[in-house]
């Protein structure tokens, strides 16, 4: 949605490229072993290897910062065509290039990674009947700290107020001063930064497998596109309602099941496309012809 705003661009390979720093924090938060590829040349490379988990984990978000931004200004940049359609296309591109990297690198099987946050079958809090585990807890409100803060550069600092005034009009930003091209940058490398730091955080949850997020972006996506992509209040919202609708109907509603959560879901985007293509909470635009 960062890309969204600022590019009004979907990158699709997101995800991928979330996953592929979640491995890089696997590798340095793990002891060297052949089983796990990279970790023998951190050893002999990093001091300190391997890391403690929250290092490797800032580490990840780093590079994933890093390696947005540099995939924004080496290859998406240099599109000819910076049409909607040219700019999806090479994204696919780049989800199947990463995914294709990390199989070759990690092997397509499913490994285990620590979580961040207490996760011992007895770490969990009553609230009435049901049970709320710490790793969801904290989860939870690392995620929601990240959005506040996220808000708080939006609106509060001049590159927040360069970022809007990009995604609301980038041709009038340039002609005030405003380097775009650094705040899709910045953009590209915000969302590098968030999706590594949502990968660590999910993996111990859904396991680690370089398909990890393939499913997660389609509800994601889903969400983005009920709430609004331009709305960060509407994605939320549109998380919430695509959860909720995924298990309470998957889990009460016996012919769907989880089988079929995932078409009910793209079942979902194509009528909201279909009745109001900007989402719930999206600007509506005028377009010129």
């Amino acid at each position: 949605m960062i890309v969204y705003r600022s590019t009004g661009l979907l990158n699709v390979a997101q995800g991928e490229l979330a996953t592929f720093s979640t491995y890089l924090a696997l590798v340095l938060t793990t002891p060297a072993t052949p089983a796990l590829a990279g970790t023998g040349l951190v050893a002999a490379l990093l001091p300190g290897s391997p890391w403690p988990l929250w290092l490797s984990m800032a580490a990840a978000v780093l590079l994933g910062a890093g390696v947005s931004a540099g995939v924004e200004r080496l290859v998406v940049r240099r599109v000819p065509d910076r049409s909607t359609f040219s700019v999806v296309s090479v994204s696919v591109a780049l989800l199947l290039l990463v995914n294709g990297l990390s199989e070759r690198l990690w092997l397509p099987i499913v490994r285990g990674f620590p979580a961040a946050f207490p996760n011992h079958p007895s770490d969990y809090v009553d609230i009435g009947p049901a049970r709320l585990r710490f790793t969801t807890v904290g989860t939870w409100l690392t995620l929601v700290a990240v959005l506040v803060i996220l808000g708080l550069v939006l609106r509060r600092t001049k590159i927040g107020l360069a970022f809007r005034a990009v995604s609301s009009d980038r041709a009038v930003s340039e002609l005030m001063g405003i380097r775009s091209g650094r705040i899709t940058t910045l953009g590209w490398a915000l969302a590098g930064a968030i999706g590594a730091l949502a990968g660590c955080l999910v993996a111990p949850m859904v396991v680690l497998e370089p398909n990890m997020m393939v499913r997660l972006l389609i509800f994601s996506l889903v969400a983005a596109t009920l709430g609004g992509l331009d709305s960060l209040a509407g994605a939320v919202v549109g998380g919430f309602l695509v959860g909720i609708a995924q298990t309470m109907i998957g889990g009460y509603v016996g012919f769907v099941g989880s089988e079929l959560s995932l078409p009910g879901a793209l079942a979902v985007m194509v009528a909201v496309l279909l009745t109001r293509p900007t989402g719930l909470f999206g600007t509506r635009r005028v377009e010129r012809v």
